[in-house]
């Protein structure tokens, strides 16, 4: 589970923000904390905020560093460039490196991991560890920093010997431990990997194709979710095709490689086809790209993910939720992993919206609730509610969050007027 995620100078990130799925000490909705391993941990957390605020470049943040984790120790990275992006909107961003750093808890321990890079090589990387007895203290596992010696815990066997010289300055130890099998970085690895940071832009059934295609979820299942969302689907057929280099061009969306095949998943939805006496006459076939909703492609495309990430108690990133989605259909989605009866094995759902009926005292958390703004500067700040104080006082819990926020009590909202939009038209 999450515990906490920092980043500096990337993106619309220059200073350094925090994001913590810690809860706090306050007693509402006790349901929507976990208690593992004497830590209480949040299931999830909203992000509010204007348009280009830096709500989704924390996603791209986790996103970024997630594919760094699994891909700079391959051959195909070697003497290329570290694709960073730092804060570009003052003299000191372009210069300095980019940081990030995660806390999680996984198998009973609670890691500290991060790195400081710039484009052409990891300055800075570390990696610390603590178990979750009483009294437990944090353990420096390894540190690796440009023109310093290297450390290394006497306990961190998989960090010393022969493969550090390996080491490229564009690679992470971490990758490069794990693709040797090393226990713990492995570990490390698989957590992220099983992080999933999913960005509602477009039309992506290939989450849930691929995870039907290799058994992690039951067809039977995905159905009945659709079935239940009330979109007249009763049930779903997916058919592979296999397409050459030439044919690339013409391939949809639903790509995937496998064993050095290219393969298109062709969905289906089946739909009741009634006759002038209103009986059940036949099943019709739609195609999803074509002849379905962008609210029921989007929802095709959340299923597995939602299946597999309570399964397993993983972590689920989206960002803008809402987006095609019915606000009640948004509103089941997130209690499905807020209470005890559907998500006992702890998974985590972080997402941004807009959408500010949801942004009330008897949904979330004040915890849970998390804003993002831009300073003086233009740098994305980040805070939760339960954190940020009016001017006379904090957020009482009887207030209205929603009528609060539009309000502009909490901040995070566009400075705009409806009469300098209109002035455009009068002027013409």
């Amino acid at each position: 589970m999450l515990l906490e995620f920092n980043v500096q100078n990337f993106r619309s990130f220059y200073k350094r923000v925090s994001f913590s799925m810690e809860a706090s000490s306050r007693s509402e909705h006790p349901d929507h904390v976990m208690e593992l391993q004497r830590q209480r941990i949040l299931k999830s957390s909203v992000f509010y905020g204007a348009n280009a605020s830096g709500k989704s470049n924390l996603f791209k943040a986790l996103a970024f560093m997630k594919e760094l984790i699994l891909n700079s120790s391959k051959e195909s990275q070697a003497g290329e460039g570290i694709k960073v992006e730092p804060f570009l909107l003052n003299s000191q961003g372009a210069s300095e490196p980019t940081r990030m750093e995660a806390t999680f808890l996984t198998d009973e321990t609670i890691y500290r991991y991060g790195f400081a890079i710039n484009s052409k090589r990891v300055e800075k990387e570390w990696l610390y560890a603590r178990s979750t007895k009483p009294k437990s203290r944090e353990l420096l596992m390894f540190e690796r920093e440009a023109g310093k010696e290297y450390q290394a815990h006497p306990s961190f066997n998989e960090g010393k010997g022969s493969l550090l010289m390996f080491l490229r300055d564009n690679t992470l130890l971490l990758s490069l431990l794990a693709q040797f099998n090393g226990k713990v970085s492995s570990r490390i690895v698989k957590y992220f990997l099983d992080t999933n940071i999913w960005n509602i832009e477009s039309y992506m059934p290939v989450h849930t194709s691929v995870l039907l295609h290799n058994g992690l979820v039951p067809p039977d299942w995905v159905r009945e979710f659709l079935l239940k969302a009330d979109m007249g689907i009763t049930g779903f057929q997916i058919n592979e095709e296999e397409y050459s280099n030439e044919g690339l061009k013409n391939v949809p969306l639903t790509l995937k490689q496998d064993a050095g095949k290219i393969i298109s998943f062709i969905i289906k939805t089946h739909h009741e086809y009634y006759d002038e006496t209103l009986n059940k006459f036949e099943t019709v076939s739609f195609d999803l790209s074509t002849q379905e909703s962008q609210g029921t492609k989007q929802f095709f495309s959340l299923a597995g993910l939602i299946y597999v990430t309570l399964k397993v108690g993983s972590r689920l990133f989206i960002d803008e939720l809402e987006k095609s989605l019915h606000p009640l259909l948004c509103r089941i989605i997130i209690r499905l992993f807020q209470e005890k009866e559907t998500n006992p094995n702890g998974a985590q759902l972080v997402f941004t919206t807009h959408n500010t009926s949801l942004l009330d005292k008897s949904f979330f958390r004040r915890d849970e609730i998390w804003f993002a703004e831009k300073d003086g500067s233009c740098s994305t700040d980040l805070y939760s509610l339960v954190e940020y104080k009016l001017e006379k006082g904090k957020a009482r819990n009887d207030s209205s969050y929603g009528k609060s926020y539009i309000r502009g009590k909490y901040g995070a909202l566009p400075y705009i007027n409806y009469d300098d939009f209109a002035q455009l038209f009068r002027a013409n």
